[in-house]
């Protein structure tokens, strides 16, 4: 009888949690930033910006130009991936091969002994 009860006890309490938690989630299909749930078709979307070695009048990428080299390398030396600098694949391919023929040609260092 005794071990009857505890279970009961145990069932209402699991319950109560669980009741408790559904009403927890009920407000996480909505975005607190627009106010509108999720699945409404006036859901802010933020436009991905594009590569900024594809538009017009971007500079042209050459191994002879240190500065703009200097802007996809890291302060320790390192060449920044694409996902950092936010380059096209095409556009990676040219920084990459500039980045290595002006360290050759000592336009770049190959490390950075900052201090």
């Amino acid at each position: 009888m005794l071990l009857l009860a505890k279970i009961k006890n145990q069932i209402t309490i699991n319950r109560l949690t669980y009741m408790s938690y559904e009403n927890s989630m009920d407000g996480l299909d909505q975005d607190p930033r627009s106010g509108s749930d999720k699945n409404s078709s006036k859901m802010f979307f933020r436009k991905r910006k594009g590569c900024p070695l594809c538009s017009e009048g971007s500079p042209e990428i050459d191994y002879k130009d240190p500065e703009l080299l200097g802007k996809f390398v890291s302060e320790g030396g390192r060449m920044l991936p694409s996902r950092i600098t936010n380059v096209c694949s095409k556009h990676q391919r040219k920084v990459k091969k500039s980045i290595r023929h002006s360290r050759i040609i000592a336009l770049l260092p190959f490390v950075f002994c900052g201090k």
